[in-house]
């Protein structure tokens, strides 16, 4: 029985522990909140937030690892819509203007596992790598940057291209 009792334990414990790589990463007051599986070592840091916007960044202990921005804003001009799929094109070829006029940059429009609608934006020089999308009149934007200020290497690139399919952002309608 207590053999039983202690491969019980230990069971639940490996659960707990699987079921917190898919934790809150972001909660924004009562409106949105963003889950997923941050890449390993990271975390979440908030810096600032009013009732509608909120500034942080995911980033690593190793300070020569790649941070990420975060920022999620309520915008007048989305307003009335839920998500990315629900503009129209023109809507969605002004804002892939909007990323385009400083920089070179190439894009591509994936769901995320939970289906989440992202346009993800790759400055092809591998300076930054934007992911952008809509929930409920929010502009939602996670911009990854290299520490060293030089280029985005492939292997990062993939790492937060998985972090963000593993994503499932949740409004807070209540």
């Amino acid at each position: 029985m207590k053999k039983f009792l202690a491969l019980l334990c230990a069971a639940l414990l490996a659960v707990s522990f699987a079921s917190a790589d898919s934790a809150d990463i972001v909660e924004f007051r009562d409106r949105l909140t963003l889950n997923g599986a941050l890449p390993d070592g990271y975390r979440f840091f908030l810096k600032a937030q009013t009732d509608l916007s909120l500034e942080g960044e995911i980033a690593s202990e190793n300070g020569a690892a790649p941070v990420m921005e975060v920022y999620i804003a309520f915008n007048e001009s989305v307003a009335q819509t839920e998500s990315l799929k629900d503009l129209d094109e023109t809507s969605l070829e002004l804002i892939k203007q909007g990323f385009s006029t400083e920089n070179n940059v190439a894009f591509e429009l994936f769901d995320t596992a939970s289906g989440d609608s992202i346009l993800m934006i790759r400055e092809t020089g591998g300076q930054f790598l934007d992911f952008y999308t809509v929930c409920l009149g929010h502009e939602i934007e996670l911009t990854l940057f290299p520490a060293d200020g030089q280029t985005l290497t492939d292997a990062q690139v993939s790492l937060f291209r998985d972090f963000i399919r593993s994503l499932d952002i949740q409004p807070n309608v209540g």
